[in-house]
């Protein structure tokens, strides 16, 4: 299987130069019976920017889909509040496997619980089809600012109790939640900055107008290259197969075992046998070694599941990271 034309991120990225594809499809309300789909194009629904990961992983995750239903799926980019913008369009669409939305676990999962009044409930507003891969943050400083490893940053950081200050992606993330919990536990008396985004967050970091950051690799991926920052840790219990010398959190001793994820979610109500069909077209990218290889390029290690599996990780998964919120003592905002 070859995914030539996104297989690698810079390509893609020099397409987006190119002029985007617009979204005029009108949305039919009638359920279809599944023999009859798909009869026209699928949308793939990305609540942000073009050009992150989330945004790279749809484009080549969308086009091997495209060609195992023989429909075009055309990825709208619809941004906006973290995410959340994202995640109501595509609660609001007709369930009638028309309409997807590719969406992090800092959406469905951690934004309920640091955001007040969402405008969704992740169990009841969607139906699960399939996680694409897991995308850990890691803890990343300026390479000018001193510490070169975890427990240096922990000694300067305590020294400079009450003046540090770290960037997120946004207020209710995963970032948020991470830096929250690496404050609370040394008592660190830290100011969170959050950006629109992991690449803001990332470039704020290594030019040092904040102390560190809780970003995703691909994000940071440009200024790590460039030796711009350093990554002292990463989120979960494995090491990235990419920075083998890297410690995880667990490895450091920080309390956050809670790893982010991406995935596609369909409408409440979407017919089984058409979410079925989507997931297993989904695990011949997320299955096959190319595919993987891709992820990995882009800050994700390739985590193919079924939607039966998926609403397992949705239903045990994320309460989790509401306790993980107590921990840290945040607010909901």
């Amino acid at each position: 299987m070859k995914f030539s034309a996104l297989s690698r991120p810079s390509a893609y990225l020099h397409l987006l130069c190119g002029t985007l594809v617009s979204l005029a499809l009108p949305i039919a309300h009638a359920q279809p019976a599944a023999d009859t789909w798909p009869s026209r194009p699928v949308r793939l629904i990305v609540p942000f920017q073009p050009g992150g990961a989330t945004d790279v992983a749809a484009r080549a995750l969308g086009a091997v889909i495209s060609r195992g239903i023989g429909q075009t799926v055309v990825i709208e980019n619809r941004p906006g509040a973290q995410g959340v913008t994202g995640a109501v369009a595509t609660k609001n669409s007709a369930p009638d496997g028309y309409t997807l939305g590719l969406l992090p676990s800092s959406v469905v999962c951690v934004a309920p619980y640091l955001r007040k009044n969402m405008p969704f409930e992740t169990l009841k507003d969607f139906t699960p089809v399939g996680m694409i891969g897991l995308s850990p943050l890691a803890l990343m400083v300026s390479s000018t600012l001193g510490p070169k490893t975890y427990d240096e940053f922990i000694r300067y950081a305590k020294a400079n109790r009450g003046k540090l200050s770290y960037s997120s992606p946004g207020v209710g993330g995963s970032g948020h939640l991470y830096g929250a919990l690496l404050d609370k536990a040394y008592d660190l008396d830290m100011q969170h900055v959050p950006f629109q985004g992991g690449v803001p967050a990332a470039q704020a970091t290594a030019a040092g107008d904040v102390t560190m950051t809780m970003a995703d690799l691909t994000s940071a991926q440009a200024l790590l290259a460039a030796g711009k920052l350093l990554p002292l840790a990463i989120a979960g219990n494995q090491r990235w197969p990419t920075l083998p010398d890297m410690p995880t959190f667990s490895e450091v001793g920080l309390p956050v075992k809670l790893v982010g994820w991406t995935g596609i979610l369909a409408p409440a109500g979407t017919p089984p046998a058409i979410v079925e069909r989507l997931s297993a077209e989904m695990r011949k990218f997320t299955g096959a070694a190319e595919g993987r290889e891709f992820l990995l390029r882009i800050g994700q290690t390739a985590a193919p599941t079924t939607p039966a599996e998926m609403a397992t990780v949705l239903r045990e998964g994320c309460p989790p990271w509401g306790v993980a919120a107590r921990q840290a003592g945040i607010q909901p905002e």
